[in-house]
């Protein structure tokens, strides 16, 4: 099939509009992939800003495992739910699962472990209503009526049976026991409450100057390191303690260790 003949002027305006769209794919191919190198390295960042480096880890000089510390303790409490068959009913339980790298990133330190109190005090009222009932039973607390006096009785060969002694007397040592019970109880109970309230008011007295802190912190989940913003790394130890100082909780960090 014969081709279109075009007369000289036209070919030279069709070979200069061909030669021009080769070059821009050139171009235009060689400015993506400028781009696209300079996207891919972990040290720059397209704009010049510095925003990669900025979020590069100190230890491992790379940036995909690098994340918020806020992000990492959100994303690690997980809840899982667990349902188990029993001889008469289905029980569904419900448990949370805290990773440990979450809970060493924690910007507070968990609430101090009151229950042995409350469970020896709940230990000690019952041996205060035991010891109570058992002497006020036995010994005859609340009985009105005055015992018979039947004096001693005279035994076959001249011996003599004295009167037993009065229950009151024997038992009495049950309501000390009971009382001082008592008094223990109480005197745990208030301690355990007393305890958690003061917590609770020192926490939230620092808590939003722990919390600028953290929130500036980025960990490397493959080193477990925390930097800010390109800073030098620190040990989750080290970050703990620069975020618990800000609270003013600091010295809570030597004895909650990593």
């Amino acid at each position: 099939m014969a081709g279109i003949e075009y007369n000289r002027p036209e070919r030279d305006a069709r070979t200069q509009a061909q030669t021009g769209r080769a070059a821009g794919r050139r171009d235009g191919r060689a400015d993506r992939g400028e781009v696209e190198g300079a996207a891919g390295r972990p040290d720059e960042s397209p704009d010049g800003g510095g925003g990669a480096r900025r979020l590069e880890c100190p230890s491992c000089r790379r940036s995909d495992q690098v994340r918020a510390v806020p992000a990492v303790c959100i994303s690690g409490h997980r809840r899982f739910a667990e349902t188990g068959s029993g001889e008469t009913e289905q029980r569904t339980e419900t448990r949370e699962v805290v990773p440990r790298l979450a809970d060493a990133l924690a910007v507070a330190p968990p609430p101090p472990v009151t229950g042995g109190r409350t469970a020896l005090g709940v230990l000690l009222v019952m041996v205060s209503i035991g010891t109570f009932i058992g002497g006020a039973t036995g010994g005859n607390w609340f009985a009105d009526a005055p015992k018979a006096d039947h004096g001693s009785l005279q035994l076959w060969g001249g011996a003599t049976w004295a009167d037993p002694p009065e229950p009151e007397a024997e038992l009495l040592f049950l309501g000390w026991i009971s009382a001082f019970a008592l008094v223990g109880a109480v005197l745990l109970f208030r301690s355990a409450v007393r305890i958690q309230r003061a917590f609770r008011t020192r926490m939230a007295a620092g808590r939003e100057a722990a919390e600028e802190v953290w929130a500036r912190g980025w960990c490397c989940e493959r080193c477990a390191v925390v930097h800010f913003g390109g800073g030098p790394a620190l040990t989750l130890q080290e970050f703990r303690t620069r975020v618990w100082d800000a609270g003013g909780y600091g010295d809570l960090a030597q004895v909650h260790r990593v």
